[in-house]
This record gives C-alpha cells, sequence and structure tokens, in this order.
C-alpha cells in the first residue's frame, strides 16, 4: 500500500488562527511533543497491537486538529506506512512555525 502524501497546511493555519498568539505557541509545542513521541514510537513498534495503539493516539491528534485523515489511518498495516504518515504531518507542523 502507499501511503499518499496529505497538504494540511491550510487546515493547520485555521485551527491556530482561532487562538490568540500566545496560546497558539503553547499549542504548537504541546503538538510538536506529541508527535515527536508518537514518531519515536512508530519507529520502533514492532507488532499490530502496538502499529494499532499508535494509530488510535494519532487519529486522536488528527481529530483535535479538526483533520479527516480516518481514510488514510484506517489504511495503515505496518511501521513504515504509519512512519510515513507521521513524517509528512510532523514536516508540516514544523514549516508553519514561523507562521505563529
Amino acid at each position: 500500500m502507499n501511503v499518499n502524501v496529505v497538504n494540511i497546511s491550510a487546515d493547520l493555519n485555521t485551527f491556530f488562527n482561532r487562538y490568540n498568539v500566545q496560546r497558539r505557541l503553547t499549542l504548537y509545542q504541546a503538538l510538536m511533543r506529541e508527535l515527536e513521541n508518537i514518531r519515536a514510537q512508530s519507529q520502533d513498534a514492532d507488532s499490530a497491537d502496538k502499529i494499532n495503539s499508535l494509530k488510535h493516539q494519532f487519529k486522536g491528534v488528527c481529530r483535535y486538529l479538526l483533520l479527516d485523515l480516518d481514510d488514510q489511518l484506517d489504511a495503515i498495516q505496518t511501521c513504515e506506512q504509519l512512519c510515513c504518515v507521521v513524517d509528512n504531518i510532523y514536516a508540516q507542523v514544523v514549516a508553519i512555525e514561523h507562521e505563529l
């Protein structure tokens, strides 16, 4: 299965722009910590249960950000696929830091 790259930059901006600058920075830092944690754990996920647990955790982050990635996350079956999706989202979150 190929994992499609999803552009969420506009969605991230919409999410963060609902808050004042101080709150944006706090939310951004919390989001970065959560994504870094999921990234680290997904690189070492060695069982279907662990992958499913991380998918569930990541799905919660996406829902909080109002991102509709359920279909893509449901299709993930391997550690490599999960890492690819998480890395894609992580890179896009890093890229918008200067816009906050």
